[in-house]
């Protein structure tokens, strides 16, 4: 299974969950991208997010 990865804040982010993927294109929305902005903000060290309990986490 492949995660898709997203550009914020000049690095590449991989998405564990918290986004739906559209038929037929490699295209994803993110769920609550704005919450996702200020978690990178927050641990701008993380490579990896995931969205749990309506907040992102950081996972790596």
């Amino acid at each position: 299974m492949s995660f898709p990865t997203i550009d914020l804040q000049d690095k590449k982010v991989i998405l564990l969950s918290g986004f739906l993927k559209h038929q037929g294109s490699a295209a994803v929305t993110v769920v609550a991208k704005d919450k996702l902005e200020a978690a990178a903000t927050r641990y701008n060290d993380a490579i990896a997010f995931g969205f749990v309990s309506g907040k992102w986490r950081p996972a790596a």
